[in-house]
């Protein structure tokens, strides 16, 4: 299980207080271990757990064309925010490339914790959302920069 030192050198937990770690680390429910080859998120599901990658590395592919690498994902990563914000059926697989472990959270396990801690968690939520989006929209940028050249 992580310490709650290997918690601190993950972004998303920085807003939390060494409290609020204990209290996640306290609970064996809240992670999750992957082998290497295993789905972590499987395209198309209807699951909407959220994962943070803690340890390991894994990789993002689309059914189609799973050889096809999109990502490589590794510590602190936070994985199927748009599920289970939204509900939505899952974009991509995530697949572990080593053992991986996962701070996971299911919409029932978020009710149940604190108010204080649900609202940090959605608003590092938020915070990934705009730097994914800010992400984006450099890229877009880029590639317009690129056709003009």
């Amino acid at each position: 299980m992580p310490t709650n030192k290997l918690l601190d050198t993950i972004s998303f937990f920085s807003i939390f207080s060494k409290e609020e770690k204990q209290l996640i680390l306290d609970s064996e429910s809240y992670f999750e271990s992957f082998e290497p080859g295993e789905k972590i998120i499987e395209e198309g599901s209807t699951d909407s757990n959220l994962y943070i990658l803690i340890k390991g590395k894994a990789r993002v592919s689309k059914r189609d064309h799973p050889e096809h690498v999109l990502a490589v994902l590794g510590g602190g990563t936070v994985m199927g925010e748009l599920s289970f914000l939204t509900r939505r059926p899952r974009s991509s697989d995530v697949t572990a490339t080593e053992k991986v472990v996962c701070f996971t959270l299911n919409s029932e396990t978020m009710a149940q914790l604190q108010s204080s801690m649900q609202h940090k968690i959605k608003d590092q939520l938020i915070e990934v959302l705009i730097g994914r989006l800010d992400d984006m929209n450099a890229l877009y940028l880029n590639s317009l920069r690129q056709e003009t050249a």
